[in-house]
C-alpha cells in the first residue's frame, strides 16, 4: 500500500468552500462533495481549549449531537465499505477513546460481516486503569485530557497474537493533523513486528491527503466519507500559554470486557438484552452512554428503534465546547469515572422532553444526579447480566 497523494480541493467538479464563523474565530473549509455531504456528516463549534480553538461536531457519532441509531449505523457501514476486504491478516482494528469507541466497533463489525473474515479483532484505547499494566501509553496533543492507554488483547476467541498482526486499522471520527495517529502507531508498532500496512478510517479527513502519512511506521492510507482541508483563524487569547491538564486516569473495576481487552463482538448477554427490548414503553426516548460505555448504549438504542420507538442516542463526553453554532446548550457533569475531568452532555435543550435511559459501567451512585432525572431509567452494564433500574 502506498501513501496517498495530496489533493487539490479548490477547483473541479464537486469542489466546495465555506467560512464558518465561530465565537472565537473563523474556520475556512475546502472539500469535495461525495456520497455523504458535509452537512449530513458534521457541524462545527468553538472549543473551550487553547490547544485547538475549533471543534468538528459529528452528526452521526451520537456524542455532541444526539443521533438516530439508524443514521449512526448507516455512517459506520459506509465507512466500513471504504476499507478493502483483502487486507493482509490478521487485522487489528483500534477505536480511539472516547469519541470513536462506538464508531470503531461498528466499523469493525460491519467490515467483518461484509468481508466474511474471522481474523480481525477490535480493541479500543482507554483512559482507565483496570488492574493490569498497559501495553502502551500515547498522547493526543490537542485533547483536554491527552493521555491514552492500550492494553494487550485478552480474547480467547482470537487465536492470533499481536506479533502476527499484518494490518492495523485506526478508527476515529476525523483527522486534522494526524499527530495522534502518528503517536499511537509509533508506540504500537514495536509490538506488531509483522506489520505491513496501516489504514486510517475516519468520517472526515481534513489533512489534504498527505502530511502525517509519511511519518507512520508502515505504508499508510486514509479511508473516509469526505475529504478536504481546513484553516483556522483564531481570535483573542488562544495563543497564550496552554495551562497544564489537571485530569488523571480513572481506576475501573472492569467486570465485563467491551473492547479494552479486545473483542470480536458485543458479549452475547448484551446482544440478548438488546433483542429483548424494549424494557420500557415510553416515547420519545434518549439512550445515553456514559464516557467510554457508548457501543452498548448504541446497540440498545438500535434495538429500540427497530421495535418502533422514537429514540435518539448520545454519550457524555470530556470534550469542552462553547455554546454557539452546533451547541445550543450544555449540561456540566461530574465524571463518573472519577478522573477529575468535567463531563458534558450537549444540546439537552433539544431532548428535554425525552425519557432518558442512562447506561453505565461504573459503580452505583457514580452518576451525577443531574444526568438521571426523576422518572428516567438507568442500566447497570458493570454486571455480566445488565439490568434496568
Amino acid at each position: 500500500m502506498e501513501n496517498a497523494p495530496a489533493f487539490d480541493f479548490s477547483s473541479g467538479a464537486g469542489a466546495r468552500s465555506r467560512a464558518v464563523m465561530l465565537p472565537n474565530g473563523t474556520l475556512h473549509l475546502q472539500w469535495r462533495e461525495g456520497d455523504w455531504p458535509l452537512d449530513r456528516l458534521c457541524a462545527f463549534a468553538a472549543r473551550e481549549n487553547r490547544r485547538r480553538g475549533f471543534l468538528i461536531v459529528s452528526r452521526v457519532l451520537g456524542r455532541h449531537i444526539p443521533a438516530r441509531p439508524s443514521e449512526m449505523r448507516a455512517a459506520s457501514d459506509a465507512l466500513a465499505r471504504q476499507v478493502p476486504h483483502d487486507l493482509p491478516g490478521p487485522v487489528l482494528f483500534v477505536g480511539m477513546a472516547e469519541t470513536a469507541i462506538a464508531l470503531g466497533q461498528s466499523v469493525h463489525a460491519a467490515w467483518v460481516a461484509s468481508s466474511g473474515r474471522s481474523d480481525a479483532l477490535y480493541l479500543h484505547s482507554t483512559r482507565q486503569l483496570i488492574g493490569r499494566e498497559p501495553l502502551v501509553r500515547f498522547e493526543e496533543p490537542h485533547s483536554h485530557a491527552s493521555s491514552h492507554l492500550i492494553y494487550a488483547p485478552d480474547c480467547a476467541q482470537w487465536p492470533h497474537g499481536l506479533e502476527r498482526v499484518r494490518t492495523l486499522v485506526l478508527v476515529d471520527d476525523e483527522v486534522t493533523t494526524g499527530n495522534t495517529f502518528v503517536n499511537l502507531s509509533a508506540r504500537l508498532a514495536p509490538h506488531l513486528p509483522q506489520l505491513e500496512q496501516i489504514g486510517v478510517a475516519v468520517l472526515t479527513d481534513w489533512t489534504g491527503g498527505d502530511g502525517f502519512l509519511a511519518a507512520m511506521p508502515a505504508p499508510a492510507r486514509v479511508h473516509s466519507l469526505l475529504a478536504g482541508t481546513l484553516a483556522w483563524q483564531g481570535e483573542g487569547s488562544e495563543n497564550a500559554a496552554v495551562e497544564p491538564c489537571t485530569g488523571r486516569l480513572g481506576t475501573l473495576e472492569q467486570k465485563v470486557n467491551y473492547g479494552r481487552l479486545g473483542t470480536l463482538a458485543l458479549p452475547p448477554s448484551h446482544a440478548a438484552l438488546c433483542q429483548a427490548l424494549p424494557p420500557v414503553h415510553d416515547n420519545p426516548l434518549l439512550v445515553i452512554g456514559t464516557g467510554e460505555l457508548h457501543y452498548p448504549a448504541f446497540r440498545l438504542a438500535e434495538a429500540l428503534e427497530a421495535d418502533g420507538h422514537d429514540v435518539l442516542v448520545q454519550a457524555t463526553t470530556r470534550s469542552p465546547a462553547r455554546v454557539g453554532a452546533a451547541i445550543c446548550s450544555v449540561l456540566r457533569l461530574a465524571d463518573n469515572y472519577h478522573t477529575g475531568v468535567p463531563n458534558f452532555l450537549y444540546n439537552t435543550a433539544r431532548t428535554a422532553a425525552r425519557r432518558r435511559i442512562v447506561c453505565r459501567e461504573t459503580p452505583a451512585g457514580s452518576l451525577d444526579p443531574a444526568l438521571v432525572r426523576p422518572g428516567d431509567h438507568a442500566i447497570d452494564f458493570a454486571l455480566p447480566e445488565p439490568h434496568l433500574r
